[in-house]
């Protein structure tokens, strides 16, 4: 098996207004420039050198005399490191060196035009050479990504785009493990960090097509051509490493003392320096985020990418914000208008304060998701305050209750009939008197509040019973076969349930659960979000078969698990007209929705089980259990993805059943089985299929061998074609490809693990993640981030 060897040499500009050395006939260090420097080389645990010695660049380097580049280098720091994580394998990067030189222009691209630009040439800048300890292309797009938080997050450079201060050449080898390369390709021409990835994927599957086939890979330069997504032959180069080669030592230099620029490091004052090494770093505040306000991962990952987002965040909390709310509207609606406008957080009219404002007048009611969205855009557009915009447009809903319980009141005593029924469990005259009151009101009223009012004027306690057909609402025919019947088998069954429980029986699947379609998940879930925005439901029962049980109760899980309304799944082995069990587990379904407040639960045989990682092992009684969880779970505050997201709940059922199908159509499962021809799934990749599960062994096991019943064919050619593999285990395991050569094979070739997630929940996981995501990158990264909670 080949090992893939990979350092980058990375170049940051420090510094637009001072040069890297003074002026004059003898070298000299500019100390600004090195405190700069070496404040923000403390946050990476860099060993800074005490004494540094100039050297020059033994190359001569085209550049204009106008710049006054001296071509000189100064060693400053080495052995940093940076703590990187790519699919759950955490990594520490070593930093082997950090130079201050002079910038020496870059490469600019427009209009399919390159040019070099020496806007900045001569100016201070640093380069930064890792350790060859990246093993792909994504590894080493983390570390720029990371690098480029930390610059602004230490304010390196102010007014300039991060990613045009950094430029990047990568080197590539690959040695047959566990030897070491004797050659590197130079990787130029990578002018963002997703080139960067690419390139040296691209690199990686060429020197090991070349090495496997028994030749040789010559150290060469090599340049990235993002049209046909292949590097191309530059100019070859040196086997001996670069450092060794591209300074000389000035012998008639005097070294440069760095003791006063350590002692200031080492906490004394340090006036003047424009960089505080002592500042919160990302993945710190990340954490902190995520312990203090409760935001889960991805959602602090995406607050802490950007200072400036964070810091509004954080404002906008402490101006009084839920945190999860404000966290969710500002990734989501404002980041929307940010994008359409083009403009920077720092440019909108939305202040911190005017944000959490919103949300506050969201959170108490007055106003609704809709007239937030319409606000928040009137504000951005237009600037103002958010109260004066509602009292100017009327916007404001009426949500004290002591105002609107009068008018509740008199609507019920001027319509006996309604409330008659509705005491009874008939929902219907709800919509009517909902209705009354939103017209003497002019529309002004919060629906929620009315129907709130009415349930604790009318005494309504109701509970909905969804049937989707399954044995549970089935009957067994005279030649023994069990077929579909309807919800009047469940009516039967619940004649004898407390009479103070009032339910209703809502017919939407006459089918056994193996006929399950992700159309009729798309029929579900629309009457579930209905049910839950009429404010009239305590709780909702789902009457399910048992086949795909385990599919639909974590679908209904991650959707549904943060609402305020119980939602309990059941099921039966048998007919009700052959023994009691569908009766009883529909009682216990029925009862468990009136007592809970919130989450999802499967109730079965006696036990509440918890939707998630649900597996059905045989038909019988007690034929659930639930893998890999010590204690059941039925809600995830703030994680699952009604907590994150609520746009599928404003798609209509034809959006979703179309979105569904789609998602159905890109998938595919494969457990892994001693003589699977993976190759044969290839073609289903050229047709299309963009995500598969791969059921493996263990904690992540598989054959990598070179031959016919390797898996190695389709996740190379797979990962070429953009395909992305999900692996959950065949055993109650945690995956997380430890363990195992193969299992790092599998990591190297890009495989995602689910951790602790069952293929039934993971798969689960990927349709309700279709509902949200806007694209196939953003569904990926909803899948890793999600499998990270349940670990």
């Amino acid at each position: 098996m080949f090992q893939s060897h990979i350092y980058l040499e990375v170049r940051i500009l420090v510094s637009t207004q001072r040069k890297a050395f003074m002026p004059g006939e003898k070298p000299v260090l500019n100390s600004e420039v090195c405190k700069k420097v070496c404040a923000f080389l403390k946050a990476f645990n860099c060993n800074i050198l005490k004494t540094v010695y100039y050297e020059r660049h033994k190359e001569k380097l085209n550049v204009p005399e106008s710049a006054g580049f001296s071509g000189l280098s100064v060693k400053v720091a080495e052995k940093g490191v940076m703590p990187i994580e790519f699919h759950k394998r955490q990594k520490l990067i070593r930093i082997e060196e950090v130079r201050i030189e002079e910038d020496a222009g870059r490469l600019t691209h427009s209009n399919n035009v390159s040019r070099m630009d020496y806007t900045w040439a001569g100016y201070a800048s640093v380069r930064i050479r890792t350790a060859a300890d990246f093993e792909l292309g994504e590894e080493a797009e983390l570390f720029l990504n990371e690098l480029r938080r930390r610059i602004q997050y230490m304010r390196l450079v102010e007014n300039i785009p991060v990613e045009s201060l950094i430029r990047c050449n990568a080197y590539v080898a690959l040695a047959r493990y566990p030897e070491k390369p004797d050659y590197y390709v130079k990787l130029r021409n990578l002018n963002s960090f997703n080139f960067v990835r690419k390139a040296v994927n691209a690199e990686i599957d060429r020197q090991e097509s070349v090495l496997s086939s028994g030749g040789t890979v010559d150290s060469e330069s090599r340049l990235w051509n993002e049209r046909q997504n292949l590097t191309e032959s530059y100019k070859p180069r040196p086997t001996e490493p670069s450092e060794k080669r591209q300074f000389e030592l000035l012998e008639n230099a005097e070294p440069f003392d760095m003791s006063e620029i350590l002692s200031e490091l080492a906490g004394e004052d340090s006036a003047g320096v424009s960089v505080d090494s002592k500042i919160e770093q990302p993945a710190e505040r990340c954490r902190r985020l995520c312990s203090q306000y409760g935001l889960v991962k991805v959602r602090a990952e995406f607050i802490c990418d950007d200072k400036a987002r964070a810091d509004f965040f954080e404002k906008a909390v402490s101006a009084g914000a839920e945190p999860v709310m404000a966290a969710h509207w500002l990734c989501s609606e404002f980041m929307k208008l940010l994008k359409w406008s083009g403009a920077s957080i720092s440019q909108s009219p939305v202040t911190p304060e005017r944000f959490a404002r919103v949300m506050i007048l969201l959170k108490s009611g007055e106003i609704h998701s809709s007239i937030a969205k319409q606000l928040l855009q009137h504000l951005h557009e237009k600037g103002g305050e958010p109260d004066e915009i509602l009292a100017e447009n009327n916007w404001k809903q009426i949500t004290d209750k002591e105002v609107l319980l009068p008018l509740v009141q008199k609507t019920i005593s001027a319509n006996p009939e309604e409330a008659r029924k509705l005491r009874k469990g008939e929902m219907a005259p709800l919509e009517f008197l909902t209705g009354l009151i939103m017209k003497e009101t002019d529309g002004l009223a919060s629906p929620l509040v009315v129907k709130s009012l009415l349930k604790e004027e009318l005494h309504i306690n109701i509970v909905y019973v969804i049937s989707m057909g399954g044995s549970i609402c089935g009957r067994r025919t005279k030649d023994g076969a069990v077929i579909a019947a309807d919800g009047r088998v469940l009516k039967s069954m619940l004649q004898d349930i407390d009479p103070s429980i009032h339910y209703q029986v809502v017919q939407l699947g006459r089918m056994l659960s193996e006929e399950i379609e992700p159309a009729d998940w798309a029929v579900l879930i629309s009457e579930i979000a209905s049910l839950i925005a009429t404010g009239t439901a305590t709780g909702i029962v789902v009457a399910h078969g048992t086949d795909t049980l385990s599919y639909t109760a974590p679908l209904l899980y991650w959707l549904f698990s943060d609402a305020e309304v119980p939602v309990v799944v059941t099921a039966s082995s048998k007919p009700s007209d052959e023994s009691s069990e569908a009766k009883e587990n529909l009682h216990f379904a029925v009862e468990t929705a009136c007592k809970e407040k919130q989450g999802v639960f499967v109730a079965f045989g006696g036990k509440l089980l918890s939707p998630l990682n649900l597996k059905f092992e045989r038909p019988s009684p007690d034929g659930f259990s639930n893998w890999n969880m010590k204690t059941p779970l039925y809600t995830c505050g703030a994680g699952p993805l009604s907590g994150l997201f609520n746009g599928f709940l404003d798609a209509d059922e034809f959006v979703m059943r179309q979105v569904l199908r789609e998602a159905a159509n890109h998938m595919l499962v494969c457990r892994v089985y001693p003589g699977l021809r993976a190759e044969s799934y290839v073609q289903l990749v050229e047709n299309g299929i963009t995500h598969i599960f791969l059921e493996l062994y263990e904690t992540g096991t598989g054959s990598m061998r070179n031959g016919d019943y390797s898996l190695k064919p389709l996740l190379t050619k797979g990962r070429k074609k953009g395909c992305t593999f999900f692996c959950t285990s065949q055993q109650q395991s945690l995956l997380d490809f430890s363990g195992y050569t193969t299992s790092r094979r599998m990591w190297r070739e890009g495989a995602v693990p689910m951790g602790r997630l069952t293929t039934e929940s993971a798969v689960a996981l990927y349709f309700a993640a279709s509902l949200v995501s806007d694209t196939n990158e953003e569904l990926n990264q909803c899948m890793e981030a999600y499998a990270e909670l349940f670990e």
